[in-house]
């Protein structure tokens, strides 16, 4: 308890030296995390998806007017040198600028990133960020990497970078970060949770590389989405009972081979141990996925967990949702809706579950 009030103490102070954002319903804005870019050989993680990122930036996002937020985790200086990155993703540094000269390009470090505060401004090409709080009337979205909430990064960092550099980096070994362990995942979400929870705020976060929605991971949502079918089926026709047995019963072979391959702690009801979740967590998931790249829409007055893809993806991974499907024109990339609410029913409620 006394670790938790500490990290809540971090972050109360990161979201109270926040700068803000207003925003309307008719602003656009996308949030990515955790690009990792490297030198672009074989041990850079960007280097899978850089062109999906590339083209989905010119041809969607700066040509729709989206406002571009990086959360974190853009280059991964743990690994390389800031001028040999910028130097290999020449391309996406210009695709940032063009942004950044129109007043929509806000970057937030990470804690891969961290050390980005020891360049110039001249050498960056753009300010950084510690956090940004979107602010819509009365409803404020806290950006924030997410690594704050974590004891591990928070103590060892540093040394950390210096073994990533000096060992890893000359022996080839892959990037090895909180994506590849659950525990401190579902740490950091909780304690961003809470947080959120307790201000009656959003918080979005990236570092865990886990996209999130209303608080529910993936698993959440399979089991959700069981129940309802669940209790949809008694009263259903005889046509419409033989496609929900269907849904219900690949909803449970998704459940099983997830908790089977992800362990015992994946197995829980939600990430949190609570009844009732309360929707205040989202997470952008990260741009180096081995199924595409994730983010965050904010639209409309929605907000919206985005999945691209190349031709590539095992189908199996596809769901042919005809409504929320695009093909991104003169190009074979995809972007998908995966999930979207209102952003005043959500915090319709946040205030009346918290």
């Amino acid at each position: 308890m006394i670790k938790d009030n500490h990290y809540f103490q971090l972050l109360e102070k990161l979201y109270k030296e926040s700068p803000e954002l207003k925003i309307s319903a008719k602003d656009k804005i996308v949030i990515f995390s955790d690009l990792h870019m490297g030198d672009g050989r074989s041990m850079d993680d960007f280097h899978r998806n850089s062109q999906l990122f590339l083209t989905a930036l010119k041809k969607y996002y700066f040509k729709n007017n989206y406002i571009l937020v990086l959360n974190g985790d853009v280059e991964e200086l743990h690994r390389y040198q800031l001028n040999r990155i910028k130097k290999q993703w020449k391309e996406v540094y210009e695709i940032f600028c063009q942004f950044y000269e129109k007043n929509r390009l806000y970057k937030i470090y990470g804690n891969h990133d961290s050390r980005l505060f020891g360049y110039k401004e001249s050498e960056l090409g753009c300010p950084t960020l510690k956090s940004l709080t979107l602010k819509m009337k009365d409803k404020e979205l806290f950006i924030f990497h997410g690594h704050q909430a974590s004891f591990y990064y928070n103590t060892f960092d540093d040394l950390m970078s210096l073994a990533l550099k000096f060992v890893a980096v000359p022996l080839r070994i892959k990037s090895y970060s909180v994506a590849h362990n659950n525990m401190k995942k579902s740490h950091i979400e909780k304690m961003a949770y809470d947080f959120a929870k307790r201000k009656k705020i959003i918080s979005i976060i990236g570092h865990t590389h886990r996209p999130l929605f209303e608080s529910r991971s993936k698993l959440d949502t399979l089991k959700f989405r069981m129940e309802s079918l669940l209790r949809e089926f008694p009263n259903a026709s005889r046509k419409n009972k033989v496609i929900l047995e269907s849904d219900i019963k690949q909803c449970k072979n998704e459940i099983e081979r997830h908790a089977n391959r992800r362990g015992k702690e994946h197995s829980i009801s939600t990430l949190y141990s609570e009844d009732i979740i309360v929707p205040c967590v989202f997470n952008s998931g990260s741009v180096i996925g081995k199924r595409g790249m994730t983010s965050i829409e904010i639209t409309e007055g929605n907000i919206s967990l985005i999945h691209w893809y190349g031709p590539d993806i095992d189908k199996k991974y596809i769901k042919e949702d005809i409504d929320y499907l695009m093909k991104l024109e003169g190009t074979d990339y995809t972007r998908h809706i995966l999930k979207h609410d209102s952003l005043d029913y959500i915090f319709t409620r946040i205030r009346l579950l918290s």
